[in-house]
């Protein structure tokens, strides 16, 4: 298997079995096109992620590279983040739709993907894969004391599925005090289960976020987060990854991956990168509950923006990948 940091080793592969345009895959003849994919996926919208973005430079390609080269990786993809103060709590939209995206992708290239969240965020995680994933490739974990049991299970699931990968995407994790808090300060312990914990199985790790607190920001320096991010002093996430993927809200983060994935050659995603497969989605997501992360309202839209906004990146970087 070749390093995910590894450029020379692998520049000439023929056809792969699921169908991959394979040629060059592991040649920086790539690496500009994904650039801008990751450039264009970093659009600030208030948090600071174009200069975050700039401490991961290169991230993107190398997950990308590294899952197109295995073809058949198989991921355990982290998400939710439940928002306790909204007036009907739930998990917020950021997020979940970017993981089941990932899941999807991964299938698609001719791996496997389980979608893994906790309790407080499952009924929005659960409905955000129906009609992609399988209900025993959905994993919540349960909160208190059973948590370590379960924990076992992921534990023996890795070793007998060969899961290679962790995928954190809009996932908080815990800080340099070991809380994991919200974009405003707010201790988020309560209502989160170790999920950081699968960082430590041994496998290959992605962090996808946009504001400092998410799983895998532990990959840029904590004085630079706290430099560029309201409250970023006491939210950092201590936790890193291998890469990094800083994006404007994190579902373009996944979905800046997924069209990475494409760029490099995998067209059996094709699908993902039609701007109906994402609405149908975040349908789906505001029918069982679930909010947008700024406004704290029970709609199909994403930290705030409008849809002609959100849609707009997801286009942009849609035509990106295919050009």
């Amino acid at each position: 298997m070749a390093s995910s940091l590894d450029y020379g080793n692998v520049s000439h592969h023929r056809l792969g079995r699921a169908g991959h345009a394979m040629s060059g895959w592991g040649s920086l003849r790539w690496y500009p096109k994904i650039t801008r994919i990751q450039n264009h996926a970093a659009v600030d919208v208030g948090r600071g992620s174009e200069t975050l973005m700039t401490f991961a430079r290169g991230d993107l390609f190398r997950a990308a590279r590294l899952l197109a080269l295995r073809q058949r990786s198989r991921a355990l993809v982290v998400t939710g983040f439940y928002i306790p103060a909204a007036r009907r709590p739930a998990a917020e939209s950021d997020g979940p739709a970017g993981a089941v995206e990932l899941c999807a992708a991964l299938r698609g290239i001719g791996g496997e993907g389980w979608l893994v969240s906790d309790q407080p965020c499952g009924p929005v995680v659960t409905a955000a894969a129906q009609d992609t994933l399988p209900d025993d490739h959905i994993l919540i974990a349960p909160s208190g004391a059973a948590f370590e049991l379960w924990f076992d299970d992921i534990r023996a699931l890795v070793r007998h599925e060969h899961i290679d990968s962790v995928i954190f995407i809009e996932r908080v994790g815990p800080s340099f005090d070991g809380i994991p808090k919200n974009m405003r300060g707010a201790d988020m312990l309560q209502w989160t289960a170790p999920l950081s914990r699968l960082s430590r199985l041994g496998l290959h790790t992605i962090g996808i976020g946009d504001g400092g607190n998410e799983i895998g920001m532990g990959r840029i320096t904590p004085s630079a987060i706290a430099d560029i991010v309201l409250h970023g002093e006491t939210i950092a996430c201590r936790v890193p990854t291998h890469e990094l993927i800083v994006a404007g809200t994190s579902n373009w983060g996944g979905h800046a991956l997924v069209c990475a994935l494409y760029a490099l050659g995998c067209r059996s995603v094709a699908s993902l990168l039609d701007e109906h497969w994402h609405h149908a989605v975040l349908g789906r997501i505001a029918a069982a509950g679930g909010l947008d992360g700024v406004t704290l309202l029970n709609t199909p839209t994403v930290d705030g923006l409008s849809e002609t906004q959100y849609y707009r990146q997801i286009n942009v970087l849609s035509r990106l990948a295919r050009s």
